[in-house]
């Protein structure tokens, strides 16, 4: 598992890491009950505040991503349900997208057009 942080993004660095983990995990690089590192461990690594690191895990545990167990570590749940947060969070971030270009006046035309341009520029 490799973190890289982005200083220059307006994306907050306990996002980043979630973000990081989360993709791991869709990729198959960290698999179900796979440890993470200690809080500690991770925030040296990274060079944070431990505080930073601790709210990505916190938030990823809430979000059933993650389990704690007392005195083991920190685990990856290998819930399907939970690897798709990021998937559905990029599909409303699209459809917030999609609705402001509507209503600047792009026509549904373009929009397809758009949309399935980028789909063959992906794969």
């Amino acid at each position: 598992m490799n973190i890289f942080l982005d200083y220059h993004s307006r994306t907050p660095i306990y996002e980043q890491i979630k973000e990081q983990i989360v993709l791991d995990i869709s990729r198959g690089i960290l698999k179900k009950d796979d440890q993470l590192p200690s809080l500690r461990q991770l925030s040296a690594q990274l060079g944070i505040n431990i505080n930073t690191v601790k709210r990505a895990l916190s938030e990823l545990e809430a979000q059933g991503v993650i389990y704690s167990v007392a005195g083991k570590g920190i685990f990856i749940s290998g819930n399907a349900e939970s690897q798709n947060i990021y998937v559905e969070q990029s599909l409303e971030a699209v459809k917030i997208a999609l609705i402001n270009a509507k209503e600047m006046g792009a026509s549904e035309e373009r929009i397809t057009a758009m949309v399935k341009e980028l789909f063959k520029g992906v794969e």
